[in-house]
């Protein structure tokens, strides 16, 4: 029986925390060695996300199991595999609940068994909701900040932070300058000109200088 080990990380953040590829590696030979598995490759995927298969080291271990060449996939942890349970269960129909097998080491998950498949599916169920709640919490706090009229990232054109250090005010200079823009607009003036216009009322940008059309472009448009 020969298996493909599977590696991989998202983020230099990910290697500093222990699941660099050369972690993933080592423990995947190990575990190969322990229980006398035959490793026919590592594949690696660097940099890569698991929010779908589209990947290349995915895509190659996908590869070798349609054309026979592996009897199934060996990695430490699932959400190297896959972070979405809707992948899981395609792999899983399709690979997994067949003739090949996926181990999870740190899971201890070997989808050999009927056992194994259940707990694997619990797993990445219990995963995929974990996200999904921490989703929605994230949400409902920018809702609340939102209507409390609490700043939520960038400070709009035409606004500017309140003293309270919280909420946003309308700053009137930049308002004036929304107001000229969009009235010479409905005049029929070329963005250009109206940059022009702006240099020669003393009206900048919030670094002081000329407006570039882009801006105007978008001002317009507020």
């Amino acid at each position: 029986m020969k298996i493909a080990g599977y590696c991989r990380v998202s983020s230099d953040k990910q290697a500093d925390e222990g699941v660099s590829l050369e972690v993933q590696e080592s423990q995947i030979r190990k575990y190969a060695e322990l229980y006398d598995i035959e490793l026919l490759e590592i594949v690696v995927d660097a940099g890569e996300s698991a929010k779908n298969l589209k990947r290349p080291g995915m895509q190659k271990i996908i590869e070798l199991m349609d054309f026979g060449l592996c009897d199934g996939v060996l990695v430490i942890k699932l959400d190297r595999l896959t972070r979405s349970v809707k992948d899981l269960c395609y792999l899983l129909e399709r690979y997994f609940s067949k003739d090949k097998i996926l181990i999870s080491v740190q899971e201890r998950i070997d989808t050999n068994s009927a056992m194994g498949r259940m707990i694997m599916n619990m797993v990445m169920s219990i995963s995929q909701w974990e996200r999904e709640a921490t989703s929605e919490r994230t949400k409902t706090v920018l809702a609340h900040k939102k209507s409390n009229g609490e700043r939520i990232g960038n400070i709009p054109y035409g606004y500017r932070v309140a003293d309270d250090g919280v909420h946003i005010e309308a700053d009137e200079m930049e308002q004036k300058i929304i107001f000229d823009v969009i009235n010479l607009r409905k005049h029929g003036m070329p963005f250009k000109i109206i940059c022009e216009a702006m240099v020669q009322n003393s009206q900048f940008n919030r670094q002081g200088k000329p407006f570039s059309i882009s801006a105007i472009h978008k001002i317009a448009h507020i």
